[in-house]
């Protein structure tokens, strides 16, 4: 059986119904900001790209960043975070 088939040979076969998948590489943007000052949880936005075009959105809560970046299997010390905005705290 054939792996892999272009749109035009199974197109009849979506529109009567037929679950399709398939894989592509996406850009993964995540945002985090912290909820509250006293507490560890982030609200998190994921923005999915595709070149330069956002095709998805969605926000999540995390516990901590700790359990953030274990689901990207970041080391803490990895140097991945950029500073967004300007906050007059920082300094």
């Amino acid at each position: 059986m054939k792996e892999g088939y272009c749109y035009q040979e199974i197109a009849h076969l979506v529109k009567s119904g037929q679950k399709i998948t398939f894989t592509y590489p996406l850009r993964v943007e995540v945002t985090a900001v912290a909820l509250h000052p006293d507490r560890d949880t982030l609200q998190v936005t994921f923005a999915l790209l595709v070149g330069e075009y956002t095709i998805a959105e969605f926000t999540s809560e995390y516990d901590t960043v700790e359990s953030l970046l274990d689901a990207f299997d970041i080391a803490d010390h990895q140097d991945v975070f950029e500073l967004v905005g300007d906050k007059k705290e920082r300094t």
